[in-house]
Formats: structure tokens, sequence, C-alpha cells
């Protein structure tokens, strides 16, 4: 069911509407990512692909700022996905890579199957409900940095999971520093203690995690 006035949606009346999942043609045209979607009424092509816009800026300046702060809100929390960290775009959804594996990162936020798919060469952030529909989230307010501070962050953890993952930090010499890593990125840090990421305990003790 749609969200009858997102003027004055609660946070947790947004939670539940974005965690509702569709099956029909007719539910995804009135779940409330669309919905969003559709107030903002942009598209911009990125390598050939049509994306929807969610216009942080556009969203406050149009009386939705309860919106704007909730996806805010939830993209900042959000957290990596523990088994399957880089997105593999193999739904080619995304610009195609052939040579960077670890150039899209996939994030959990608000449930349900909404994710954040964050583009390292780009830092662009994608918001998509339940692996359809990914909308490009930017913020057009004249004196607004959330989405490029928020953008900043990923790259960070992206930086430090690609190195995780390809064995950067473990092809050290010195590896008494690697708890930096995870204390200066809480978000990486989380994903490391995350018994879905799999982490061997000399590897958590590596990160002195343990």
């Amino acid at each position: 069911m749609p969200v009858k006035d997102l003027t004055k949606a609660s946070d947790l009346t947004l939670r539940s509407a974005y965690e509702q999942d569709y099956k029909t043609d007719r539910e995804k045209k009135d779940h409330v990512h669309r919905q969003v979607i559709n107030i903002i009424n942009k598209k911009i092509r990125i390598s050939g692909i049509d994306y929807d816009v969610i216009d942080l800026g556009v969203l406050r300046q149009q009386k939705y700022s309860n919106v704007a702060n909730f996806l805010q809100n939830a993209i900042k929390n959000g957290g990596v996905r523990p088994d399957t960290p880089f997105h593999q775009n193999l739904e080619l959804r995304y610009p195609v890579d052939a040579v960077n594996s670890y150039r899209y990162v996939e994030y959990n936020v608000i449930g349900g199957g909404m994710r954040i798919v964050f583009d390292s060469e780009t830092r662009a952030m994608f918001l998509s409900a339940h692996y359809s529909s990914p909308a490009l989230i930017t913020d057009s307010s004249a004196d607004e940095c959330i989405v490029a501070d928020i953008a900043c962050t990923l790259a960070v953890t992206q930086q430090n999971l690609r190195r995780h993952s390809d064995g950067t930090f473990f092809g050290l010499e010195d590896q008494s520093d690697l708890w930096i890593y995870p204390k200066r990125d809480p978000v990486f840090k989380a994903w490391l203690e995350n018994k879905g990421s799999c982490q061997a305990q000399s590897t958590l003790k590596a990160y002195n995690l343990l």
C-alpha cells in the first residue's frame, strides 16, 4: 500500500513502507520508493544508462524534509552486506567494469530488500528497492554537503574492504598497525565483526578485535 501522505509520515511509517516487498507491477508502482522517485521526476544518464534521481535537497524544498532526513540517516547508518560486500553487477544495472571487481560495495539500509550500491569510481550512491529501480542519490541544496560527506566515508570503507579482500593488508611485512584501520573506520570494523563475513579468528586477532 502507498503512503497516503508522505509529508506527515513518521520514521516508523516510512521504514515499514520501505520494508514491504512487491510481487506485481501494481505493487511496484505504488511502493514508497517509486512514490519518492515520482516527487523528483528527474532522470540522469550515466554511461548510457538512465537513472531516476532522488534529490534530498528537492525533497526538503517541497516539504518532504522528513523523507529526506529518514533516507539520509538510513544511508549514513547502513552496514556493508556481510556475505557479499562487493556487488558484482550481474544484472548489468550499473556501468560495466570488467577490470575492477571491487568497484561496487553493497550496503544494507532500512531492511526488507532496500540496498545502497556505492560506485567507488564515481562516488555515486544508488538506492534500490528489492534489487530493482536503482535511483541516484543527490543533494542539490546550496549549503549542503551531506551526500558528498557520506560518499567520502564510503570511499574509505571501500578501500579498506578491497585491501583486506585482495590480501594487501596481509601481504605487509609489518602487520602491527592493522588495528588502526577498523579503529578509524567503524563500518569496516562492524563488517569484520559480523559473523556473516566469516572472518577467521587469526584475522580478527591481527586487527586487534579479539
